[in-house]
């Protein structure tokens, strides 16, 4: 008895830094992944300035086959980013609730995190529905569509992500000690929302 007492407690002690250790990896290998995808978009951003100024003697925005120009709705388009800001917020919220030890509050935030998420989708494919240009029309079009269409299969992603911790949230998996999963999911979602301001101004404004 008394070596089976004296054994306890040593294992319990060597639980903690094994699962410290793990959380570390756990969040190092999403900030490298993270990392791999500001490579991807600094690439297509680059790809965008050189279409917009390494084109010599072109207007901006260029013009359509019928001689239109390309023009993008700046205005409801600042209105959906407004909405992908704000779930950051929501999502950060969320996981204030949950270091307070208020599950419920963090199954809340996660909630209307994902909707504004799916609100944002929507949105974007309504723009895409009247545009009234196609990829194929000319280098901006094509440009255009590569940058938002790959944003937007991030943003898809990071639903899927924070619906997968909302299923571990209702399951009471998270709490003040444990919650690397919805750390990284974090991180995710708000990479993807800083990527988008950053499009939004350097696309849509500028």
């Amino acid at each position: 008895m008394a070596t089976t007492a004296g054994h306890a407690p040593a294992d319990q002690q060597a639980s903690p830094p094994q699962q410290k250790q793990h959380m570390n990896a756990s969040l190092i290998a999403m900030l490298l992944f993270i990392g791999s995808e500001v490579m991807l978009f600094a690439s297509l951003f680059t790809a965008y300035f050189f279409i917009r100024y390494g084109v010599a003697n072109e207007t901006w925005p260029p013009l359509k086959q019928d001689g239109e120009p390309f023009t993008l709705p700046v205005l409801l388009t600042g209105v959906n980013t407004l909405i992908l800001i704000s779930s950051s917020f929501t999502l950060w919220w969320g996981e204030k609730r949950l270091a307070a030890g208020d599950n419920k509050g963090l199954i809340r935030g996660l909630w209307v995190t994902i909707l504004m998420g799916a609100t944002f989708l929507l949105i974007q494919l309504n723009e895409y529905a009247h545009l009234g240009f196609t990829p194929q029309d000319k280098a901006f079009s094509g440009a255009f569509y590569t940058l938002t269409g790959f944003h937007g299969a991030h943003v898809l992603v990071g639903l899927i992500v924070l619906s997968l911790c909302l299923r571990r949230a209702y399951k009471n998996d998270f709490s003040h000690s444990y919650n690397t999963p919805l750390t990284a999911g974090s991180y995710y979602w708000h990479f993807v929302d800083i990527v988008w301001v950053l499009l939004f101004f350097l696309v849509y404004v500028i």
